[in-house]
């Protein structure tokens, strides 16, 4: 599994990346989505942890990424829930890290 880390704020980007690899989980940080980057990482199914800033960042926000079918699973840290999906999660900002290993060693069953 791909797990790709397009967090703009550092500190929670740095924790997560920690914590998740520390975790077993593989994770590669980008600035912007990159397709082409994620085929050539043999990103198949590929999941996406971002957070609320990174988003709002997108053509189209969350409500695009929600509809491109490159993404197995999002998962949002903090912000609004207004959009909603099945294979979106939005997460806490509190302990984001232990939820979203939960998320993704559970095959998004944790909620």
């Amino acid at each position: 599994m791909l797990v790709i880390l397009m967090v703009r704020e550092a500190g929670l980007r740095s924790m997560l990346a920690a914590r998740l690899a520390l975790s077993g989980i593989d994770v590669v940080s980008m600035e912007q989505v990159d397709a082409a980057r994620i085929a050539r990482l043999g990103g198949s199914a590929p999941v996406l942890v971002a957070d609320l800033e990174a988003v709002q960042g997108l053509p189209g926000g969350l409500a695009a990424l929600c509809s491109d079918p490159l993404w197995h699973r999002l998962m949002i840290v903090g912000g609004a829930t207004e959009v909603s999906a099945p294979h979106l999660h939005h997460i806490t900002v509190e302990e984001p890290a232990s939820v979203i290993a939960a998320l993704l060693r559970d095959d998004g069953t944790v909620q």
